[in-house]
């Protein structure tokens, strides 16, 4: 994915948030997605779905379904979606669990939860949840284009990094110099850590450590 992504276990949005705080991108963060699965962190590149509402007989099917066979593992599903309707269940989660994605985000609702919440490994984070189908109500208006989630531009292939507490979205232009930030910053708590657990007082826990 990149050659200096650090474990995926050691992350954590607040290590994103905090990181792009400090390189001026104080708005890279979407919050209040409900998520599918008690404990879920995943990353990989943004590949994205957008739909349209529309009174429509075609709800460009090929299209979507063509592009989720498409992808591959390291990719993470993006759908700028609707709050009328519902475009992700149980059918697209079990083929997006055959190709090996990352996870998916949907800002919209979905649906077929008895699957998604107890049978499915997937992780899936989405505004809401709803039984009402796109059919006749939307449609697929392309893929793999910039698209707005919440109040963030997400283009193709930028890096996604989710977990219990928010969606980042990383711009490609930090991408690097925010990984090498936050590969620091993960050092230097493990540090920490071991300082607290060692039984290092709060003076002089200050005297080492900068702030936490």
């Amino acid at each position: 994915m990149t050659a200096n992504m650090p474990d995926i276990k050691d992350l954590c949005s607040g290590l994103f948030s905090d990181n792009l705080d400090k390189l001026g991108f104080r708005h890279q963060i979407v919050t209040g997605l409900s998520r599918n699965q008690k404990i879920l962190r995943f990353i990989g590149r943004a590949r994205t779905v957008l739909l349209e509402t529309v009174e429509t007989s075609d709800e460009n099917i090929n299209l979507g379904l063509s592009f989720l066979g498409s992808l591959k593992k390291g990719d993470v599903l993006i759908v700028a979606g609707s709050d009328e309707f519902a475009y992700f269940g149980e059918m697209m989660s079990r083929l997006s669990i055959r190709q090996g994605i990352e996870g998916v985000v949907i800002d919209g609702m979905t649906r077929d939860t008895v699957f998604t919440h107890n049978d499915c490994s997937l992780p899936i984070v989405a505004k809401g949840y709803t039984p009402v189908d796109i059919k006749g109500r939307g449609r697929v208006q392309a893929v793999d284009v910039a698209v707005t989630i919440g109040d963030i531009t997400v283009d193709p292939h930028d890096l996604v990094f989710v977990d219990n507490e928010a969606v980042c979205i990383i711009p490609k232009d930090v991408e690097q110099e925010l990984l090498t930030r936050i590969e620091r910053d993960i050092a230097e708590e493990k540090r920490i850590v071991e300082l607290i657990s060692y039984g290092v007082s709060v003076e002089d826990l200050l005297k080492q450590v900068k702030s936490f």
